[in-house]
């Protein structure tokens, strides 16, 4: 989800061109990535009359102030008199649990508002650029002269809200994809092991993506093997996540009262997918157990798995928005197989474990030929301790 590092505030006053205006209200937009869904990742940054920095802000958490408001709210009217605000995503114009921030914006003395992204949300797409200009304020959509740096801001300003724009466009859920491997690709030892690949800081950042998603994703060998929590132990993150199990003939769900999902997470916060096939023979086990976690019934294919795409539609209806599928092999391979993921987050150890006895984490992938192959696109880059990673869409 953090794609790029946050960048400092600079000096009140300091001179910004309009692409490092944009460029830091889309590092201040990423500040909200743990605590928005399901709304947009939104920031704001406001310059003087002379292009000169005076604030900046963004949307903290879900039901709270917008990026505009926190980034305007303690300025006086002839502070941001002529000024200018730079938005990623085009002001509201609808009143929702907070004010509409284009009426709010039309009532300042502004210049110029010059926004990322025009709102895929109907009830705002261009209504809220009309609002500022009826009030005599310039508006437009961000363009660069520069043609590379036109290109490379508006990629970054269609990845800072990726989620939420593929939720509106397709009204599905988001996947991403979070990996953990050792130099040559491998996930696991046959024997399911895989504690641990990376190094404390890696997973302590994956802790951090965890919070970035409404949920966490895995199959019933990764709750089998590894018996693990799944929940979110960040040093400066306090929230609940919810957890997601695909386990299609309801091995392990009769075991959920003694997992440790079921210590650490609500039972109605744990969703375990099984097959549609086995409804009533499911149903009627559930009343014998102590505590229960939300079942979610999914349509199987013709070899009896899961319908990912159904199982992503069942989870849309439940009111997730993102998941981040983190395991095991063939659950990782399977959503990728099915051209589901939307976004990579590809951890890499300094470490061999060799193919021979381990798994690869696109072990049921098949390419017929290099024209074929999966491209990473618009990739970043980061370390942590001794390993690396890189994130993309697919």
């Amino acid at each position: 989800m953090e794609l790029i590092r946050s960048l400092p505030l600079p000096s009140r006053g300091t001179k910004l061109t309009p692409e490092q205006a944009m460029r830091l209200a889309v590092s201040e937009a990423y500040k909200g990535a743990t605590g928005v869904s399901p709304n947009p990742l939104v920031g704001a940054v406001v310059l003087d009359s002379q292009g000169g920095f005076i604030f900046a802000g963004h949307h903290e958490f879900y039901g709270g102030p917008h990026a505009e408001v926190n980034a305007l709210k303690n300025l006086s009217a002839d502070e941001v008199r002529g000024g200018h605000v730079f938005v990623t995503l085009e002001p509201c114009a609808h009143e929702g649990k907070t004010p509409s921030c284009a009426k709010m914006m039309a009532k300042l003395p502004l210049k110029k508002v010059t926004f990322g992204l025009i709102d895929p949300n109907p009830l705002v797409a261009g209504q809220g650029a009309e609002i500022l200009r009826q009030a005599g304020i310039e508006a437009e959509v961000f363009s660069s002269q520069d043609e590379s740096e036109d290109r490379e801001i508006k990629t970054q300003l269609e990845e800072v809200c990726e989620a939420f724009l593929w939720n509106f466009r397709h009204k599905k859920v988001f996947v991403a994809l979070k990996m953990a491997s050792s130099l040559d690709g491998q996930v696991a030892l046959r024997s399911g092991e895989s504690q641990w690949i990376t190094g404390p800081e890696s997973r302590e950042y994956v802790h951090y993506l965890r919070a970035c998603y409404d949920a966490v994703l895995v199959g019933k060998g990764t709750i089998d093997f590894d018996n693990p929590s799944l929940n979110i132990r960040h040093s400066s993150i306090q929230k609940k996540n919810k957890v997601v199990v695909i386990d299609g003939e309801a091995e392990l769900l009769y075991r959920f009262p003694k997992l440790k999902l079921s210590e650490v997470h609500a039972p109605s916060d744990v969703l375990w997918c099984v097959a549609e096939d086995i409804r009533e023979k499911v149903e009627s086990k559930l009343a014998e157990l102590k505590t229960a976690p939300q079942v979610v019934f999914v349509k199987t294919n013709v070899g009896g798995d899961l319908n990912l795409e159904d199982l992503l539609a069942q989870l849309y209806s439940k009111g997730l928005r993102s998941v981040m599928v983190e395991g095991g092999a063939f659950t990782a391979s399977s959503f990728v197989n099915y051209q589901l993921v939307n976004r990579l987050y590809m951890f890499q150890a300094p470490i061999i474990m060799g193919s021979g006895g381990s798994r690869s984490w696109t072990e049921s992938v098949r390419i017929p030929s290099m024209k074929e192959k999966i491209h990473v696109k618009n990739p970043r880059y980061l370390t942590f301790g001794n390993d690396f990673m890189i994130t993309g869409t697919l």
